[in-house]
């Protein structure tokens, strides 16, 4: 694995009625300091992830996928993940993530009883690996690509096109019965990764304040001596690395949705020195925050 990684910057869903948001990872947007081009975390949502060009390992839970151009990959809400590009060649892959309960209905009928419900409480499980070949698995990739070129189009209707493709997705895997049940689904070593999604946890909900090295190894009830071997070992980034560019995912989404100042997106984005965050973001991104939000905007 080698240093050839993009940011990932996974924007809000537009509207809180519509939880859909797109995701893309350009290996040529060169990152420093860590062997991942999708950086390891979760999320509650679903999200398909496409690759577009050259070759992905991903890794989701204890899984460790080759994703080739063409295929695509499902991570179920709450999985951990990761990605890295294989053999230090370009790669590019968008991600489609989606809240899953957005299907249901307000009159529950049989298609939300019988399918929908196993997903939503976890007997049920989306495939982790499609493979583009004929039958089911490329007429669900096919619905991918769809998806991905109506949000960036946004024309007219286009919400209802998505969730179209959402359900075309969903339909294709339960009638041929790719989904994998509760028995089926692979069991993690889950203290490790219990522990590790606890430190990130500890992250996510204190990026503003002040983290040291000691609060994440108490959150993960480890010892400090022991915690950074561990932390480097599942996430491919030090710990440090790994909270600055988590503070700049949080920084790029302020920068492109609000019109803070960069001062204020430093604040909120947990950087208490200006000139450390501007260092910082163009560390990761290749560009300063004001020349990065401009670039966003043309």
């Amino acid at each position: 694995m080698k240093n050839n990684n993009g940011l990932l910057f996974e924007g809000p869903s537009q509207t809180p009625d519509f939880p859909v948001r797109i995701s893309f990872n350009d290996s040529r947007n060169a990152v420093n300091d860590s062997d991942r081009l999708v950086y390891c975390h979760y999320h509650d949502e679903i999200e398909f992830n496409y690759v577009i060009e050259g070759s992905i390992v991903m890794e989701i839970g204890t899984q460790r996928i080759q994703v080739q151009a063409g295929e695509a990959v499902i991570i179920n809400g709450n999985e951990i993940h990761s990605g890295y590009c294989e053999k230090e060649a370009h790669c590019r892959m968008f991600g489609i993530i989606f809240k899953l309960d957005m299907l249901g209905s307000q009159e529950p009928d049989v298609c939300q009883s019988k399918y929908l419900e196993p997903f939503l409480c976890g007997q049920y499980q989306f495939p982790s690996y499609i493979p583009n070949k004929p039958g089911w698995q490329a007429k669900v990739i096919a619905e991918m690509e769809r998806i991905v070129v109506t949000y960036q189009q946004q024309n007219f209707g286009y919400e209802w096109r998505i969730k179209s493709s959402l359900f075309s997705i969903l339909a294709e895997i339960i009638a041929n019965k790719a989904f994998l049940t509760r028995n089926e689904q692979s069991v993690m070593p889950s203290e490790r990764l219990e522990r590790f999604q606890k430190s990130i946890s500890y992250i996510q909900e204190h990026y503003i304040g002040k983290i040291t090295v000691e609060d994440l190894a108490r959150a993960a009830g480890i010892s400090v001596d022991h915690f950074y071997k561990f932390f480097k070992q599942i996430s491919g980034e030090t710990p440090v690395t790994y909270v600055n560019r988590h503070r700049t995912r949080i920084a790029a989404n302020l920068l492109k949705y609000t019109d803070l100042s960069v001062l204020d997106v430093a604040l909120q984005s947990g950087f208490d020195n200006v000139s450390y965050f501007i260092k910082t973001y163009k560390k990761y991104t290749g560009l300063t925050p004001s020349a990065w939000r401009k670039q966003k905007h043309k």
